[in-house]
């Protein structure tokens, strides 16, 4: 299916960005803004988590680094905290996330779909 959709490669995003979001990374406007969408759709749906809304600006700064850290943190402990999206992180993201924008499975029609940000969050598949 990443054929089809013009990506290749595994653990990576979109051809020609960056393959990690984070501070130190070349961050990409779209992929940032990818990266505070789905959390805000992960904080929403898990409120018992307790973390609020975040900018959804497209600016790499100190909210979307700390709710980074703290969905890998709550993600269990196959993520490290580190505010790294990086293939695991954005995997996460991907699956938990809007499925609208991310990774979605129809189990009626058993077919997957790859939403707006799947061409900037790296992952695994």
């Amino acid at each position: 299916m990443s054929a089809a959709l013009g990506i290749t490669g595994t653990a990576s995003a979109q051809p020609g960005l960056n393959d990690y979001i984070g501070y130190g990374q070349t961050n990409n406007t779209h992929a940032v803004w990818c990266v505070q969408h789905m959390t805000n759709y992960f904080f929403s749906t898990y409120p018992g988590y307790g973390h609020s809304q975040i900018s959804e600006d497209g600016q790499f700064g100190p909210q979307t680094d700390e709710a980074i850290r703290f969905v890998q943190a709550k993600s269990g402990s196959h993520l490290t905290a580190d505010g790294i999206v990086g293939p695991q992180t954005g995997e996460e993201l991907l699956t938990y996330g809007d499925p609208g924008y991310g990774i979605h499975f129809d189990d009626q029609t058993l077919k997957t779909s790859y939403g707006y940000c799947y061409a900037f969050i790296p992952s695994t598949t």
